[in-house]
């Protein structure tokens, strides 16, 4: 059976070819790369990943072309479009959107510490004609490992990293990944530990509690009443224990079994302790994908989807505005309200207010109550557990 090492490994065993050369497989070159420039070179980083692709068991590539942002639609159109990396994915790279993209490679490892490898066709070229560039590029592996982080610029790549694409037909394991931290470590008051992609941070309240952040919003915490002095241990028997200035246990994750536990800070806000043989003794699952009743959204916090592609910001300007990969997505077209907050009514409305609560904007459906959230897809949606109210279709 075809498989996404499968992928990686044909993506590996072309690096140093040309647009012209001879493939791993005999054949020359990847698709067009040779000749689709009026008998010349052509920007060849869609071809040699569709190439790759083909020859790997995916089951259609008809709707990839020599475009890179074909591949994102590509996804959008299959569903396999996500914020969480396999190996013998597509990564997209400063997606524009209306299927317009300025690089796409195949993502040959994937590491626990939130890290991966990508390799790419048509790299590392030079010359100022398309001919030129791409006669002189090759396949490169982008090393070292760099963060997978949508919305952010690796160095490695010196372009948005705009999403992964998981091929069809080909069975691909989605890796999720995460800062890791060893037995022995403690967190202290102003101190935290960051999720690779920067979305996601555990670390000590003002009041002592330990808690975990989404931007500057909390979506979970001990909620204990401490001291500045408080402080969080992941002891050598394995339990993250939450002690007081004075030294008395106030909370933990009663997980004191066995040495060599690892807490975990993932890329989707999950927060989990490991044994070493990496089974889970202990976990929470991620909630900043949705704002049940009562709850608010303020200045500087923010939603964010489960497949870690789309973030809803509250901005200080009063705008509230759905991101993916640094694109503005959606707006509620509310600017010069500065201090404006969002607050999800037990009437079934979801409310951008003014900083005096005057109401700017409503969402929703009166009358029925539910919470807002928004989907792995990125839209935002208001509903109950059966029935959405109110999407803004992004």
């Amino acid at each position: 059976m075809k498989s996404g090492r499968g992928i990686a490994d044909l993506a590996l065993a072309n690096v140093g070819r040309h647009a012209c050369a001879r493939n791993s497989l005999g054949g020359r070159g990847y698709g067009s790369s040779c000749t689709g420039n009026g008998g010349r070179p052509e920007y060849w980083c869609a071809d040699f990943a569709k190439w790759v692709w083909q020859h790997s068991g995916v089951l259609d590539t008809t709707e990839l072309t020599p475009a890179a942002g074909s591949f994102y639609l590509y996804g959008l159109q299959n569903g396999t479009l996500t914020g969480t990396p396999a190996v013998g994915d597509a990564a997209v790279f400063n997606y524009y959107g209306n299927g317009v993209a300025e690089h796409v490679a195949i993502v040959t490892a994937v590491n626990a510490d939130g890290t991966i490898e990508t390799t790419s066709g048509d790299w590392g070229g030079h010359g100022g004609t398309e001919a030129g560039f791409s006669s002189t590029s090759s396949v490169v592996l982008n090393a070292p490992a760099y963060v997978e982080a949508v919305g952010k610029v690796p160095p490695q790549m010196g372009m948005v990293l705009s999403g992964f694409i998981a091929p069809v037909g080909v069975p691909v394991t989605p890796v999720v990944g995460g800062m890791q931290v060893a037995a022995g470590t403690t967190i202290a008051a102003g101190q935290s530990i960051t999720s690779p992609n920067g979305l996601f941070s555990l670390g000590l309240s003002a009041s002592g509690a330990l808690e975990e952040t989404a931007g500057s919003r909390v979506i979970w915490s001990t909620g204990n009443s401490g001291q500045p002095g408080d402080k969080a241990v992941l002891q050598a028997d394995g339990n993250l224990v939450l002690y007081s200035e004075t030294g008395q246990p106030l909370w933990s994750t009663r997980t004191g079994e066995s040495s060599g536990n690892s807490l975990w800070v993932r890329d989707d806000g999950s927060l989990a302790i490991t044994t070493s043989a990496g089974k889970t003794l202990w976990a929470r699952a991620p909630s900043a994908t949705n704002l049940p009743v009562g709850a608010l959204l303020t200045v500087g916090q923010a939603l964010v989807a489960g497949s870690g592609l789309y973030q809803l910001d509250m901005q200080r300007d009063g705008n509230l505005v759905e991101y993916s990969a640094g694109r503005a997505l959606w707006a509620s077209r509310t600017t010069r309200d500065y201090g404006a907050f969002v607050k999800m009514y037990p009437n079934g409305l979801l409310a951008l207010l003014s900083k005096t609560y005057r109401e700017l904007k409503a969402w929703g459906h009166l009358h029925r109550s539910g919470f807002a959230e928004l989907s792995p897809t990125g839209a935002l949606v208001v509903r109950n557990r059966t029935s959405v109210w109110w999407t803004n279709k992004v």
